[in-house]
């Protein structure tokens, strides 16, 4: 669904147990009903909420957290997931500003001058914060203080084609995948121009690589560290999956994650890194059986970039303990079983992860777990929409072999640093 026109303001009512109420906003609007400033009224939650899909989420996310607290009352607003980041800053600063917001681990540094600082509010109301998967808490944590509770803790796997490894006479991966193996087995399923790995432009992707092997491309002080010799050699090891081991094609620029997704469910292409989350989609696309496997690393061992969102609160919310017995109820256990099992995403909640298992291949949460076990959140900085920008202009050329990775990442560090 296309984001809202800037010049209109659609109300759609969502009925059932929920009875929410959702105000699409793809601008800057004050009158939501209430806010986050009348004590009484309903607390405003501004997140992504411009599609169909967001809106059920959210009714969904507000349905299970009224089984916790009957007296919860939560409406929704907000413009497209892309207009999110832009609009949500614009927003706060309005009259009656919301209290409650969500937020990426990977976008939580550039969002955390507007998240209230949440420690006090844990420890005042006695808050299990052990429950949640602590990589994702690390990624939600700003300045030393946590600025949200996560609500999934989404692993990047490697997701690939049961049937075309078996005819191909290869064995299944599971939670152990050296690179010299996944490269080995990457050819065995390469033919011409037939590929064995679907790739998509930008950093993301290359980013959870690296992570594979602990390699950050931003340090535990939150400084961007594109130009360190061991990151720039795992990414040079991602371009030769193209330029030298000629197991992928090089994406375009302007290709959406779509392409390269559609290649994989086609089963045009056997692998393809994604996250979790595309479980759902994946199998109800493609005709054959989903595997699941780790990013390879170089010792085969489980080690994952997680990312995921989490409820946060406006750094100006007035209503604090509201809100976050709101957020309480949103990342239930209860709650997250029910988000798992209906849309596919990865719990936090430790206790929760189980119901993610339901409906997939065998084998496929172990993987999960697994990687959960040993993971790093994916760091950003408040420059990262940039440095996206700018590996997806230059990747390609990595891809190629028409520059190497260390020109590249020098050229986008000092271009984001300047």
């Amino acid at each position: 669904m296309n984001a809202l026109s800037s010049r209109r303001v659609k109300r759609l009512v969502l009925t059932g147990a929920a009875g929410l109420t959702v105000v699409a906003l793809a601008g800057c609007a004050s009158g939501a009903g209430g806010g986050g400033g009348e004590a009484g009224g309903p607390l405003v939650l501004y997140t992504w909420a411009a599609s169909e899909g967001d809106q059920a989420q959210w009714a969904d996310f507000i349905e299970g957290a009224q089984v916790e607290d009957p007296d919860l009352d939560i409406t929704v607003e907000g413009p497209s997931f892309s207009d999110y980041w832009t609009k949500v800053k614009t927003r706060l600063s309005g009259s009656n500003p919301p209290c409650l917001l969500t937020t990426q681990a990977a976008r939580a540094q550039e969002l955390g001058d507007l998240l209230m600082p949440l420690d006090d509010l844990i420890e005042k109301s006695g808050f299990d914060i052990d429950s949640i998967d602590a990589s994702m808490l690390s990624g939600m944590t700003v300045d030393g203080t946590i600025r949200a509770i996560p609500y999934d803790a989404e692993p990047i796997v490697l997701f690939y084609n049961v049937e075309a490894f078996e005819a191909a006479g290869l064995d299944l991966p599971g939670t152990e995948y050296t690179r010299d193996q996944f490269v080995s087995d990457a050819k065995a399923l390469t033919d011409g121009e037939k590929k064995g790995l679907a790739l998509a432009p930008g950093i993301f992707i290359p980013n959870a690589w690296s992570l594979a092997d602990g390699v950050p491309a931003v340090t535990e002080d939150g400084e961007l560290d594109l130009t360190n010799s061991d990151f720039v050699d795992q990414i040079q090891s991602f371009f030769d999956l193209v330029s030298v081991e000629q197991v992928a094609k090089a994406p375009e620029a302007a290709d959406g994650s779509e392409v390269s997704q559609q290649a994989f469910t086609s089963g045009e292409v056997p692998m393809l890194i994604e996250g979790p989350w595309m479980y759902g989609s994946f199998a109800d696309a493609a005709d054959f059986t989903l595997g699941v496997t780790i990013v390879p690393s170089t010792s085969g061992t489980a080690a994952a970039m997680t990312a995921g969102s989490g409820f946060g609160i406006a750094a100006n919310c007035d209503r604090p303990d509201e809100a976050f017995a709101a957020i309480e109820a949103l990342t239930s256990v209860s709650v997250q079983e029910k988000q798992a099992e209906a849309r596919g995403i990865v719990p936090s909640r430790i206790e929760a992860l189980p119901a993610w298992a339901e409906g997939k291949t065998e084998g496929a949460a172990d993987v999960v777990e697994a990687l959960l076990a040993d993971a790093t959140p994916q760091r950003t900085t408040s420059t990262w929409n940039q440095v996206e920008t700018l590996m997806t202009q230059y990747g390609v050329q990595g891809y190629r072999g028409e520059l190497t990775a260390a020109e590249i990442m020098e050229t986008i560090q000092n271009s984001v640093a300047g």
